[in-house]
């Protein structure tokens, strides 16, 4: 996949590390040559010291012939420009980093046809750290309007003892959420559940939904009286892999050393 990512700050360079790993076809477009040359060497991939705003910049890039465009600058008002070029050049998918909520109107004027709320989800993941601390947040998806949670069933939760089909139809249990899947530690056993599957002490679950709905999932568990929390277990991403972590890591300790992150 064709890729066009404006802004290689450090999210940035994560991101084309990610993605050149994959080894997607990318294109960084940055101001700082430095970051520039050290991607290009470092990672192996296209990128032109400009600025993504400008029309000479971006027909440098070829972003007519991009897939996706990733706009991941600092302002606002850059991320909402280079969308504009991107759409009128033909892109297909562009995805924007919005750090103001005031600009997601103009956002969607623009063409960004999926939009990073990082303010909205950095605060939605800070209250769910501090009310429910026992919740392990495994991935938000749809521009974090939905979550993916995994809890373990305590041995005092209403769940306990009951299956899935009795949880779901109970009038408490919230409509727009589901029970994706079990593991039941002490067998070492996945469960994609059907309904008939009960719910056992331990078991650790997994549960996806509208994030506007976690408090009432959390509260129908008892997450506050018991679950465990699973960080540093099976819950965790994968880490990239030594060879690319290295990478990453030369980039952004030669980068710091210039002040330039």
């Amino acid at each position: 996949m064709r890729v066009i990512v404006a802004g290689a700050g450090l999210a940035g360079r994560r991101l084309i590390a990610r993605l050149a790993a994959d080894h997607h076809d990318v294109t960084a477009i940055d101001l700082n040559r430095e970051v520039c040359e050290l991607i290009s060497s470092k990672l192996g991939v296209a990128a032109i010291c400009g600025n993504a705003t400008d029309i000479t910049t971006l027909e440098e890039s070829e972003i007519g012939k991009a897939e996706v465009a990733v706009a991941l600058m600092r302002q606002s008002a850059d991320n909402l420009a280079f969308s504009l070029l991107a759409k009128s050049a033909g892109v297909g998918r562009i995805i924007a980093r919005m750090a103001n909520p005031k600009y997601r109107e103009a956002y969607e004027q623009a063409g960004v046809t999926s939009i990073i709320d990082i303010a909205g989800l950095f605060l939605d993941q800070l209250l769910l750290e501090i009310e429910r601390p026992q919740v392990h947040e495994v991935a938000t998806f749809g521009a974090g309007q939905g979550i993916i949670l995994q809890v373990t069933i305590s041995k005092d939760s209403r769940a306990a003892g009951k299956t899935i089909r009795e949880i779901t139809s109970e009038r408490r249990f919230p409509r727009d959420w589901l029970i994706a899947g079990i593991f039941r530690e002490k067998d070492e056993q996945l469960i994609i559940p059907t309904g008939a599957e009960r719910l056992f002490p331990w078991d650790q679950i997994l549960l996806c939904g509208a994030a506007a709905k976690t408090k009432e999932v959390a509260d129908y568990f008892e997450i506050t009286h018991g679950l465990r929390s699973i960080i540093g277990r099976r819950a965790k991403a994968p880490l990239p892999d030594k060879g690319e972590q290295q990478t990453q890591n030369e980039i952004d300790s030669a980068l710091e050393k210039t002040g330039k992150t």
